[in-house]
């Protein structure tokens, strides 16, 4: 029986960004439920839940001032995605949050985020934002023992990269699992769940470049695999 995966999305379904993980998702044996803005967050019925990349989370919800380079922030959307979190994390379903979605998972258990990397990180910083409509690419240093480096194999691994905000305090439970020279956060994991992973890059894009495609492919197979067992 192929898994139940619970997709969070914008308000528009049919934005392209958005299909990328839909795709990726029924590509490697899952069944999509979409879940938007305004619904009643529920896990009923799911086997995984899969949260997207986005606009950017109110900073209400971390305890700091808005920050001026905030955009796309979408209040509906924290208010549905954190607490179904919530709900996954206390049912141990498999959850894989990309980019927005590692944060959120940071937030909902408590913890912060850099607003904007490069204003507030005290450091000189690789580029974690897109050129023009391209993403970025950079290595990340994957640690020994993480869930991360069981399925992706090696330590160092090359990523796209496509944001201008990062986990900075790790919500309760969590574990950093990969960084990129500079320190910033590039994978966390709950080691206490079946499967809880975090990455701030975008593994659904990756299955579209030739070189990142096999790391992406593994991401969506383990967490596929883990949704269905």
């Amino acid at each position: 029986m192929s898994p139940i995966i619970g997709i969070t999305l914008t308000d528009n379904i049919a934005d392209t960004g958005m299909n990328n993980y839909t795709c990726a998702v029924e590509q490697h044996g899952g069944v999509v439920r979409c879940i938007t803005p305004g619904e009643e967050p529920s896990i009923s019925g799911l086997d995984g839940l899969l949260l997207t990349g986005g606009g950017d989370i109110h900073p209400d919800y971390f305890h700091q001032p808005w920050h001026p380079s905030l955009k796309y922030v979408n209040e509906a959307r924290d208010e549905l995605e954190i607490p179904l979190f919530q709900q996954a994390l206390e049912a141990d379903i498999p959850v894989f949050g990309i980019c927005r979605g590692i944060q959120i998972m940071s937030i909902a258990m408590a913890g912060s985020l850099y607003q904007d990397i490069e204003d507030t990180v005290p450091r000189d910083t690789l580029c974690h934002t897109r050129v023009g409509i391209t993403d970025s690419r950079h290595d990340i240093e994957i640690d020994d023992g993480s869930l991360l480096r069981h399925i992706v194999g090696g330590r160092v691994a090359e990523v796209n990269s496509a944001h201008h905000q990062a986990v900075n305090e790790l919500g309760e439970g969590f574990v950093v699992t990969a960084r990129t020279e500079d320190g910033i956060i590039e994978a966390m994991e709950n080691p206490s769940k079946r499967f809880m992973l975090g990455v701030q890059y975008h593994p659904e894009r990756m299955l579209k470049e030739h070189e990142l495609r096999e790391h992406g492919a593994k991401l969506f197979e383990a967490f596929i695999r883990a949704a269905a067992s």
